[in-house]
Formats: structure tokens, sequence, C-alpha cells
């Protein structure tokens, strides 16, 4: 009787070893004459500088999203930071935009809260942005700086700690009128797991968000959101390629032109991935109401 416990108590831990890390968390493969783009990441400054320099100077491309300025205890590392903390050591391509560190390159992206909706901002001029009661507005203020606006995961909703599915009519007709306000939309969320099969089950979100920009806004092409929460080995695992010619003789101005033109090739599929895994996930989640607290 014993043997058979401590045998079914090894599979269980077996099994939910399995069930937590069920995705690789593998870099995106780098490819020559690219450079892939994670816009949409918020990595935690409080790791190690050895962390920070490793996940920056890494090939790719990272985008340091502040997500709120006025909420207290939010440990995300800025681009301010990340340029300072380099120093000499990394080049500004795009003088309080976009920098170079080794193969990394790092830019500046605010992820605006707009009731349960958010909009990211990339390549504006000047100071970060307030929160804002409609997408209208926020989308107008971006585009007033010389910026350009992304729907981020736009059917999985904010709501305190969780996010969920619009169920109402009006949540959805919110979102069609997003889709005709921003620059691109965020189709592929790194973030939108299955945490539970068939419960919490968000994969959907990301399904929901290619299906109408297929059917209704085939002018956009999709973008990929790493969603980055805390922890460095969430960053790069997908993105968006773009020449890296485009990059390093145009700066954001090339990144901007080339995300709002189509000019790129997302990474990975919904139903494939990449995704975070699912203690990838926790660890981050649980990490953020933590630094909240």
């Amino acid at each position: 009787m014993l043997i058979a416990l401590g045998g079914a108590a090894v599979a269980g831990a077996g099994a939910s070893y399995f069930f937590l890390n069920n995705e690789p968390m593998n870099p995106a493969p780098q490819r020559d004459g690219k450079v892939l783009c994670d816009i949409h990441a918020h990595p935690t400054h409080k790791a190690s500088l050895e962390e920070i320099t490793q996940g920056l100077s890494s090939p790719g491309l990272v985008g340091l999203t502040v997500k709120n300025i006025d909420k207290s205890g939010e440990d995300i590392l800025t681009y301010e930071q990340a340029s300072e903390r380099l120093g000499k050591q990394c080049t500004q391509l795009d003088t309080g935009r976009l920098a170079k560190y080794k193969d990394g390159y790092f830019c500046r992206t605010q992820e605006l809260l707009v009731g349960r909706h958010h909009v990211l901002a990339l390549g504006w001029q000047g100071d970060y942005f307030p929160n804002y009661n409609t997408i209208e507005q926020a989308v107008t203020a971006i585009h007033k700086q010389q910026g350009i606006a992304i729907l981020t995961h736009p059917f999985a909703l904010a709501g305190g700690s969780s996010m969920a599915l619009p169920q109402s009519p009006q949540e959805q007709e919110i979102i069609r009128n997003a889709y005709k306000n921003v620059d691109e939309v965020e189709v592929h969320n790194a973030f939108c797991i299955d945490l539970i099969p068939n419960s919490l089950a968000m994969r959907k979100a990301n399904e929901a968000a290619e299906q109408l920009r297929e059917t209704q806004f085939p002018n956009f092409k999709g973008t990929y959101g790493g969603d980055c929460h805390r922890q460095w080995n969430q960053i790069k695992l997908g993105g968006m390629y773009v020449d890296t010619s485009v990059i390093e003789r145009d700066g954001m101005d090339g990144l901007k032109n080339a995300l709002v033109q189509g000019q790129f090739e997302r990474y990975g599929s919904i139903g494939v991935g990449p995704y975070v895994s699912r203690f990838s996930f926790l660890r981050g989640v649980l990490g953020d109401m933590w630094a909240i607290r």
C-alpha cells in the first residue's frame, strides 16, 4: 500500500509539473536581416543588473511598457531607467524613444488604461500619457504627439485583478468601434492562455480578435504582444519581424511605419503559440499582485 501511495504521489507530482510547464518558453528564432520586435512587455526593474543586461542585449527589440503612471508600487522597468543603468554602453538611435544595446534594441512604450480596455502607445514625442475615458480620446492624444496606437488584447477585458471575455452586445460594439480608431490591433497575446481548460480559457480572446480582424478589418495585419509580467524570460518569445535596415536607418519612425503599413511578419500562430507557460503566468501575475500590495 505504501509503495502504491508513493507511486501515486510521484505520478501526481509529475503530472502537475507537465501541466504547469506546458510551454517551452524558448526565444523566437533569429532571422538574417530581421529584428524580432516584442513591443508590449512589462519586465521588472527589481531584477539583477545581469538579468536586465542579458535580456536587453539579446537579439530582438523589446518595448519597455509603462502601464499606469499614477499607480503606486509598480515595478516595471522604464525606458529611462534602462538607459540610465546601461549608460554609455547603449546607443540612442532616437533619443528618448529607441536605443541599441549590443545585439538588442529597446524602445519606450506605454499601455493606457481606458475603462476595461488597453491601448498601447508607441513612438510618441513628449511625456507619458494620463488615463482617458474613451478610446477615441486616448488615440487622439497619441496621434497628436506623433505616436501610433495599438489596441491590446481586444477581447480580454480588464476588471479588478482578472481578465474576462466580453459578454454583452454593448461590450462587443465598443470593441468594434475601437478597431475603427486605432492604427493596429494585437491579435496574439502570449498571456491569453488556457489557465484551466474549459474554464479559464482565454485563448478564445485571441481567436475572437483575429476573427474580427479577418472578417471586418482586413486592413490590419494583426500584431503579437508578449505582455511580459515581471518575468524576464517572458520577453522575445514571439513578436513581429521587421527589416533591420528600417530600424537602423529610420529609427523609431521606421518602426512605426513598418507596423502601420503592415511591413512585418508576425511570428507564431494563435492555435500553437508562442504562449507563456501556466507556471510562468502564475509567477508573473502573482508577482504583480504582490508588488502592488
